[in-house]
């Protein structure tokens, strides 16, 4: 995979509380799951820029609503909200910045189904002035 790519994704409504489809491996025959892990956001704020070189970050919003923003190659932006009800994967391949911000008053958290462990020397990061974008 070399582009950014969103997938909806199926929530099984139940009166208990409903069942989110998040990772069926029939449906991400491409994607081979090294590490999962979630990253909290507090509302309001923002957490960019980032820039994975050799990782796939798979993102979903498992609680609030996020903004997410990826810099095409092209400079131009692919912005995203993603919550329960616009529940999607957004998938970003290595060599693309991108951003998220929690936009509910609740704290947002996503979870990255990756094709990589952690490694702090596999991922730049740049201040987030560096790439212009409105967040309003």
């Amino acid at each position: 995979m070399d582009e950014i790519s969103i997938k909806n994704l199926s929530i099984i409504n139940n009166k208990k509380g409903d069942i989110l489809k998040g990772f069926l491996k029939s449906d991400n025959k491409t994607i081979n799951v090294k590490e999962v892990y979630f990253s909290e956001i507090n509302p309001k704020q923002i957490k960019a820029w980032k820039k994975h070189n050799k990782m796939t970050s798979n993102l979903i919003a498992v609680k609030g609503e996020i903004k997410i923003v990826v810099q095409k190659k092209d400079k131009s932006f692919v912005t995203e909200i993603i919550s329960k009800k616009n529940y999607k994967m957004i998938s970003i391949p290595p060599n693309f910045w991108f951003g998220f911000q929690c936009i509910s008053t609740e704290a947002g958290m996503l979870v990255n189904i990756s094709n990589e462990e952690h490694d702090d020397l596999e991922s730049d990061q740049l201040d987030i002035e560096k790439i212009l974008f409105d967040w309003n």
